[in-house]
């Protein structure tokens, strides 16, 4: 298998505030960040509680173990809240979307 390497001479140049103005217009917004946290936040506490928990169940109590415990619990408690809160950042966006949509067809808000 044969792979080709641009050089690092090569390569564009990147200007960090065209990306940041092309981040702006493709919507990342504060509703974009809220869901990409909110979900990804949510999957990674579900995952790093139930490890943490399951651990304590093979260790035991002693030394850290309650306070092992303790916090797989409350990384389990949140993963709820914050898939909650990562979905609605997303019917936000989506409610934004057909708004904006809706004002581009009909010419109305």
């Amino acid at each position: 298998m044969s792979m080709t390497f641009d050089k690092l001479e090569t390569r564009p140049k990147v200007d960090r505030r065209k990306v940041v103005a092309e981040f702006k217009d493709h919507g990342w917004s504060w509703c974009a960040i809220g869901a990409v946290f909110g979900l990804v936040g949510g999957i990674m506490a579900a995952l790093i509680g139930s490890l943490l928990t399951a651990s304590t169940w093979l260790t035991g109590t002693q030394g850290f173990g309650s306070y092992t415990q303790t916090v797989g619990t409350v990384l389990l408690v949140l993963t709820i809240p914050l898939l909650i809160f990562g979905a609605h950042c997303l019917d936000l966006m989506e409610s934004r979307k057909d708004r904006e949509k809706g004002i581009r067809i009909h010419g109305k808000k």
